[in-house]
């Protein structure tokens, strides 16, 4: 038996000299545990960022008052005790909507759709992403600090760009599965430390408001009131990895 974890994770926190990053912290954790206990054979260790944000009162930056952010960067490190390392990061409640330049048509169909094709529509998600690191070992990683925190930052504004396209005319979504698929896509094409990415993108939608009865319309709507529903909903999900890639 060993101390309380979380006693471990509050003194070895205090111990840092330097701010670090959540992936780095938890590798250090998980380091310190198969390190000092010669029966723990590897360590798993997982952390949720919440973005405190500073906030801005008069145009000024407030110096001690901050608001939650929404979306939360996530980390897990497996460390084994001979050094070998699996690292992967995230993003939680990432929350993406499009007015426009979103369809979907021509998608298989039996006797039970109801859905029919549209080239118009609000395009609305939250993305769930994981990535995982090509390090395999805690000798390998990069040496530049906060360089994990960077490459969070720089994962989610891939993803965000290629989910909205420029911002002027945007670009066309004909499906939520072609739109994740390029945006996995686009981030292993860009972060070549990247081996394999998953994403979870529920289809959350918003639908034209219509009112009517036996006789016909009761108001006339022409698709500018729209009704937000988050059930029922089709969860989309999938992973890419490099060829190379150990799953």
């Amino acid at each position: 038996m060993f101390a309380c974890g979380c006693v471990k994770v509050y003194a070895k926190a205090k111990e840092c000299s330097d701010i670090l990053s959540a992936e780095d912290f938890a590798i250090l954790l998980a380091k310190h545990f198969v390190s000092f206990y010669k029966k723990v054979t590897g360590a798993i260790v997982n952390i949720v960022e919440k973005p405190w944000e500073r906030v801005i009162v008069d145009g000024q930056p407030h110096e001690h008052g901050f608001k939650l952010g929404s979306e939360k960067h996530t980390t897990e490190a497996i460390v084994q005790k001979s050094g070998s390392l699996q690292l992967t990061s995230g993003i939680e409640g990432l929350s993406v909507l499009k007015t426009t330049q979103s369809g979907f048509v021509n998608f298989i169909r039996d006797k039970y759709t109801a859905l029919p094709d549209t080239r118009e529509r609000i395009l609305a998600t939250e993305v769930t992403a994981l990535w995982r690191y090509s390090y395999e070992s805690q000798y390998s990683l990069p040496q530049k600090p906060f360089y994990f925190t960077e490459k969070y930052q720089e994962v989610k504004k891939v993803l965000a760009d290629t989910f909205f396209g420029p911002p002027n005319g945007g670009v066309y979504s004909p499906s939520v599965q072609n739109t994740l698929y390029l945006m996995a896509k686009a981030t292993l094409n860009r972060f070549p430390d990247i081996a394999y990415v998953s994403l979870k993108m529920p289809n959350l939608h918003f639908l034209p408001v219509n009112i009517s009865n036996k006789d016909g319309p009761i108001v006339k709507f022409e698709d500018d009131v729209y009704l937000p529903t988050d059930e029922p909903h089709g969860s989309i999900q999938a992973s890419l990895s490099r060829l190379w890639s150990k799953l």
